[in-house]
This record gives structure tokens, C-alpha cells and sequence, in this order.
């Protein structure tokens, strides 16, 4: 089974919207594959900045590293955020990734 960090890498992000207020924001990718995230996130991408090219977790967040020194950054710290699913990725083949 690939990891989740496997699964990121490569992906260009087509969209980043933000939900209902309480609810996140989703990314979409290119490939039309989708991420919905439930905790903080930070985000810095510039208009040609849109393919991952690696990914890095701490215990306290996950990092998609963008092109152009971009990125996508998901806190993923229980003590912060009491949300049942921190994160939900459903990939091509119709496997989700979830933290939770």
C-alpha cells in the first residue's frame, strides 16, 4: 500500500476552496483526485507554484512542498484540534487516506 506521502508527490494542484464556515477547505488536483482538510492550514502558492515535489510530517503538521519554494502546510496537532477526521485524501483508485 503507498503511503500518503507517495500518493502526493507529483500531484499539481488544480483549485484550493474554501468550505462552510467549520468545515476546512478542499484542494483539488489536476489528476481529480481531492483533499479535504479539517484543522489549520497555511498556504503559500504563486500562480506557476502548483506540483508537489515532496512532502514532510512532524508531529504537529504535514508539508506539501510546492514548486517555486511554495507549500501547503496541514497542522495535524490533536491538542489544537478536536475534529473527528483531521484530513481526508481519496485518490484515483478510490482509496482514502484519513488522519484522524
Amino acid at each position: 500500500m503507498k503511503s500518503f506521502e507517495a500518493r502526493m508527490i507529483g500531484k499539481s494542484i488544480r483549485s484550493v476552496e474554501r468550505n462552510e464556515p467549520g468545515f476546512g477547505i478542499s484542494v483539488l488536483f489536476t489528476d481529480g483526485t481531492g483533499l479535504a482538510v479539517h484543522s489549520e492550514v497555511s498556504l503559500r502558492m504563486s500562480d506557476t507554484a502548483a506540483r508537489i515535489e515532496r512532502v514532510t510530517s512532524t508531529k504537529q503538521e504535514v508539508i506539501l512542498h510546492l514548486s517555486e519554494h511554495d507549500f501547503l502546510a496541514i497542522s495535524i496537532d490533536r491538542q489544537k484540534y478536536d475534529a473527528v477526521e483531521l484530513f481526508v485524501y481519496q485518490d484515483a483508485d478510490g482509496t482514502f487516506v484519513v488522519e484522524n
